[in-house]
């Protein structure tokens, strides 16, 4: 029988900030195929940080530094205790999140790597860090990667870059996309069918103007997330429908700001770009306003530099919004033809795009449908068969590695070329 512990640490809300991000997401989805569909001959047991650091002496004594604690416990605690308690025994360990996983590991493992964005954007992830961490960072993480028994990535985007960047061989990759919740597909139907009354209240509440049709950003605001050219693009759509007499759109942000760079970030653009009164900044919304503010707009607006997936594309797309995205990364991959795409340095490209989802109702209405049909190629049940299937295949590489060549069209046979030939 294969054994498989799996790291649920992710969804703890006080473990770094997974749980309110696309990792909390994905590890919840795929935590709950697995209990509902394992094989009989799959053990699946489940551990999270606390469990494994507790008790103990060690434990004790890293609580009392000043710093580093979380890398210390993950790093030297981590090895020391998974061949111990509840997984004594465990034929493979899955951690859902590459920054989870330790460099140096007793028992084989499992890691998903979400992206490798701190490498493909190395200048701008170094120039707010001091180099020492940015090296000691990357060191750790990259070996952890490259010590891994099989790594399941989020997108063929990612399986690339994992081979080019890491030299990791093929054979040890697995596509596993992830998928959207049915709620946003519910959605689409509620955008056409959301009562006067409900859209009031709704903006009331959010404190958002009534009449003005609403860019939407939703996502994190570290680096990559372009920010300052969200803010840009904003004031470009706004002012040329100030010029030509048409009411303003309005910038909606919602996503949780986690550090005081961020926050300066956001307030230097508003400031620079006289966005103050046409913007409105939510911070973290609940899962019942996401989706109600999703049924609420006109353009879904998300100008990210790197993406190793892109979740809130694909959950834009879901509810039929029509998107507005960057064309880099894997955003191309989830959107295929279904939105537009643009550089996301270029803010004159970007209003325009938002301009004419505006302006053109026929067209905005059938991105909305091609977007919609597009996100149900992407399911979370998928994700979760096809994370048992690379179950399997890591038990067969770990018990004769040889077998990583033999089967290796397991691997390399993506699932997402498979979604582009059913989309065409």
């Amino acid at each position: 029988m294969t054994s498989i512990a799996f790291d649920i640490s992710a969804l703890d809300p006080r473990f770094k900030s997974h749980a309110q991000r696309g990792i909390g997401r994905y590890v919840h989805h795929v935590a709950e195929y697995l209990k509902q569909h394992a094989a009989p001959n799959v053990d699946l047991r489940w551990f999270d940080h606390e469990s494994l650091i507790r008790t103990g002496i060690a434990t004790r004594m890293i609580d009392l530094l000043p710093f580093a604690r979380t890398t210390l416990r993950q790093q030297l605690l981590y090895p020391l205790k998974l061949r111990s308690g509840q997984l004594k025994g465990a034929t493979c360990i899955h951690f859902p999140a590459h920054m989870d996983g330790p460099a140096w590991c007793p028992t084989p493992y499992i890691l998903t790597v979400h992206d490798l964005i701190p490498l493909i954007l190395e200048p701008l992830y170094r120039a707010n860090r001091p180099n020492w961490r940015y090296e000691f960072a990357r060191w750790l993480e990259n070996t952890s990667i490259r010590n891994a028994s099989l790594l399941l990535v989020v997108s063929e985007t990612t399986a690339r870059d994992v081979h080019r960047l890491l030299g990791v061989p093929q054979e040890r990759i697995v596509v596993t996309p992830n998928g959207v919740e049915n709620s946003f597909f519910d959605l689409f139907e509620l955008r056409r069918a959301l009562s006067e009354q409900a859209r009031i209240e709704l903006r009331q509440r959010l404190n958002i103007p009534l009449n003005r049709p609403i860019m939407f950003y939703v996502g994190g605001h570290d680096e990559r997330k372009n920010i300052r050219m969200v803010v840009e693009i904003a004031r470009e759509a706004i002012s040329d429908c100030s010029e030509r007499g048409e009411t303003s759109p309005i910038l909606v942000m919602a996503g949780k700001i986690h550090s005081d760079r961020e926050r300066e970030v956001l307030n230097t653009a508003l400031r620079d770009f006289a966005m103050a009164g046409d913007t409105v900044e939510l911070g973290f919304v609940s899962d019942k306003d996401l989706r109600a503010l999703y049924a609420e707009s006109a353009v879904f607006l998300f100008p990210s530099l790197y993406e190793g997936f892109g979740l809130p594309v694909l959950e834009a797309s879901a509810a039929g919004v029509p998107v507005v995205s960057s064309n880099r990364g894997a955003c191309p991959e989830v959107l295929g033809s279904t939105g537009i795409l643009f550089d996301p340095e270029d803010s004159i490209a970007g209003a325009a795009a938002v301009l004419r989802i505006l302006r053109q109702r026929d067209f905005a209405s059938r991105l909305s449908e091609e977007g919609h049909e597009r996100a149900k190629l992407f399911t979370w049940e998928r994700t979760g068969r096809l994370t048992l299937e690379a179950y399997e295949y890591a038990a067969k590489i770990i018990t004769d590695p040889r077998s990583s060549v033999r089967d290796s069209s397991v691997a390399t046979q993506g699932p997402t070329k498979r979604i582009a030939a059913n989309a065409d």
